[in-house]
């Protein structure tokens, strides 16, 4: 097996991802490393790891745009590929102004001819990563896809002490495979995975999916964050780097100045929270309304499966003026992201008609519940929603759409007639539905807890724990 890990500046990944392939190079892998830049080489300790590293960075420094290949992939949509990076460099201003439109063709160009040589020099069958978050990762897809490789995506799951192996995210359809095997009568899970089910669904009010449990985003305290020992040897490393191109290393830019931006984006959440939780209004007992949850940016759950409606004021205003007369909409802010928008997009969504702006401490389930419908890009709410047999109306591309309960929103100008449908239609999917839906998610999920924020020690053990159950679903798929 020869196996491409990609590597890049998220913060922790790398140590879990490092002691995996070296799990698989143990077992008689060969193994390349994909970085994207000379500051996640360094950070990452890759050159320790024995393997050929290849430098993104240094590639793209040199590259000159080859329209040829551009054209190679041109049924690919490589255009969207590139809504992730840009959100991430808007939101913590990495490229300032120091690029025009031949920038991104280049970058296109330079990416798939960077990992079109990988692939060739070292015949490449696996790609290891994270799920697909990022252009980086979304580019080596495409080329995988294009070489009949498989893309190894792993990441947690809404559920409890498993995790995913996904590929294509826009084209993952493993739970609602399972589920209509399932409600077809030719696949028949044993009483006891369903007795499991039916025990979560009923507990599913006091269920934490891992990731909440470990991202720390809604810690907005800054004196733990960067008071630590560890921070003086991170700005050792970032004044190395102080005077880097803030385009070449395109994911990170220079990494000093992205680093001050990230403390300032923090410090500016810190002291405007108070400022925020004033503007946050209360539930109206026996009010009709529908949900919906603002969800963290930047992210893979907002610009690569919900890309087209990343603005999420836009949508919420198309929302407002969408409503059947007589229902609101409670918008209710995200733990991990409230304070981080800007006091204008709160006034914004204040001042629109019908709508009510709740903090993130109100009770989630208790809301939806009580709610006429929850209306989401992607959230976790909309699953538990699900649950708790309350209609979704969904915009973005998420494990849940198959469920019967979902309504898509292919068209928002039809919005109005979809919400006065739905809304009068009554919930038509039964215990035993539920079951056999959350039945066909266990079988597309790994046992195994996911931790990606892991240090060191804890990572090499988790990887070592987790490498037989992941060789083996690569075993199936190559």
């Amino acid at each position: 097996m020869n196996v491409l890990l990609l590597s890049n500046s998220a913060p922790n990944y790398f140590h879990f991802f490092n002691a995996l392939v070296q799990c698989f190079a143990k077992a008689g892998a060969n193994v390349a490393v994909a970085v994207d830049s000379a500051f996640s080489r360094e950070e990452n300790g890759l050159d320790a790891l024995g393997f050929e590293v290849h430098e993104f960075s240094a590639y793209f420094a040199t590259h000159q745009i080859n329209r040829q290949i551009l054209i190679k992939y041109a049924d690919y949509d490589l255009n969207g590929a590139l809504l992730s990076d840009f959100e991430r460099a808007e939101v913590y201003d990495i490229w300032g102004d120091g690029v025009d439109v031949d920038f991104y063709d280049r970058l296109k160009s330079a990416l798939l001819s960077f990992f079109e040589t990988l692939f060739e020099q070292h015949d490449i069958d696996v790609v290891i990563y994270e799920n697909v978050s990022n252009a980086f990762a979304h580019f080596a897809l495409y080329v995988a896809q294009k070489k009949g490789a498989v893309y190894c995506g792993i990441g947690g799951s809404r559920l409890p002490g498993r995790f995913t192996i996904t590929g294509d995210p826009l084209a993952d359809d493993g739970t609602a495979k399972s589920f209509a095997d399932i409600r077809g009568g030719q696949l028949t899970m044993p009483p006891a995975l369903r007795q499991w089910a039916a025990e979560y669904i009923a507990n599913i009010e006091t269920v934490v999916p891992d990731y909440m449990k470990i991202n720390g985003l809604d810690r907005i305290g800054l004196i733990k964050r960067y008071l630590r020992r560890d921070r003086l040897d991170k700005l050792k490393s970032l004044l190395r780097h102080a005077f880097d191109s803030r385009t070449k290393a395109y994911q990170m830019g220079n990494p000093l100045r992205t680093h001050v931006n990230l403390f300032l984006r923090n410090f500016r959440r810190r002291f405007k929270i108070g400022l925020v939780q004033r503007l946050y209004q209360a539930p109206v007992e026996g009010e009709q309304f529908l949900l919906y949850p603002l969800h963290f940016h930047p992210e893979s759950s907002t610009s690569i499966l919900a890309g087209t409606y990343l603005d999420e004021y836009e949508v919420i205003r198309n929302i407002a003026f969408s409503l059947p007369e007589g229902v609101r909409l409670y918008v209710k802010d995200h733990i991990s992201a409230c304070g981080y928008p800007s006091l204008d997009f709160y006034h914004r969504v204040r001042r629109l008609p019908n709508v009510r702006l709740l903090g993130p401490n109100e009770p989630t389930k208790q809301l939806i519940k009580a709610s006429a419908g929850v209306i989401t890009l992607t959230s976790t709410v909309g699953y538990e929603a699900l649950l708790l047999k309350t209609r979704v109306y969904l915009y973005g591309r998420v494990f849940y759409e198959c469920h019967q309960g979902v309504t898509r929103i292919d068209n928002p100008a039809r919005l109005r007639e979809l919400l006065l449908a739905g809304m009068v239609k009554p919930v038509d999917w039964d215990d035993g539905y539920n079951i056999d839906f959350v039945v066909a998610y266990y079988l597309s999920t790994i046992d195994g807890s996911l931790n990606l924020l892991n240090r060191k020690e804890e990572a090499t053990i988790l990887a070592e724990t987790l490498y037989y159950k992941i060789h083996q679903k690569l075993i199936q798929n190559i």
